[in-house]
């Protein structure tokens, strides 16, 4: 199955979600008991809430500029994570009751409480899938792993995987899969290249872009 990787997002380095391997031939979407919702202000009590903040007072006007750029490139990565983690993070919000468990559902990207071993917290959603949702829930490890010695690609570290008409596992890359939020990353970065005004920090920008 997949290893832990990391992506880069312009200067923003944004951890995308680990896979562990699938430990059972058992279909990974078994029903489980979720957290109660009146526990929603313990679990955020988990968390401590700090304000990240820097000195801007010695960047030029240019670099300035490219802050928000930046960190519209980010956004997208983030966008690419909830779907790697769990799908549709408006979808998950909207069966998730209450504001504090619905913040506690964005930290956490999914329903499923990472500081406890991914104890579900949203009622109905289940245990977290061995393979996340780079694979199909239902997927087991011996079917990806017969599948693969056919097809390698299936347990790359830059594809996800999906069931084509028949059934069968099928690879999609990255690129492909999350291409509006590829695209809209990289030409931010590629703005924000336009803008750097150090050579190495120009070149490292066009690089990722």
């Amino acid at each position: 199955m997949k290893k832990p990787i990391l992506l880069t997002g312009a200067l923003l380095v944004l951890l995308l979600p680990f896979l562990t391997a699938c430990e059972t031939s058992e279909p990974m979407n078994a029903e489980t008991e979720a957290a109660p919702a009146s526990d929603a202000q313990a679990l955020l009590d988990k968390y401590t809430t700090v304000r990240l903040t820097a000195d801007l007072s010695g960047l030029s006007e240019n670099e300035r500029k490219m802050i928000p750029l930046l960190i519209e490139a980010a956004e997208a990565m983030d966008e690419i994570y909830w779907v790697e983690t769990f799908g549709s993070r408006d979808s998950l919000l909207g069966m998730t009751n209450g504001a504090l468990l619905q913040r506690f559902a964005e930290i956490n990207y999914g329903p499923w409480d990472r500081l406890d071993g991914n104890t579900p917290f949203v009622e109905g959603a289940g245990p977290k899938p061995a393979g996340a949702n780079f694979y199909p829930a239902d997927v087991t490890k011996e079917e990806v792993e017969a599948a693969a010695r056919q097809n390698p690609a299936l347990t790359d570290l830059y594809t996800m995987v999906r069931r084509d008409d028949a059934g069968n596992l099928t690879a999609i890359p990255y690129h492909e899969f999350f291409a509006a939020q590829v695209n809209r990353a990289s030409d931010k970065i590629r703005l924000a290249a336009e803008l750097a005004e150090d050579p190495g920090l120009k070149r490292y920008l066009q690089l990722r872009a």
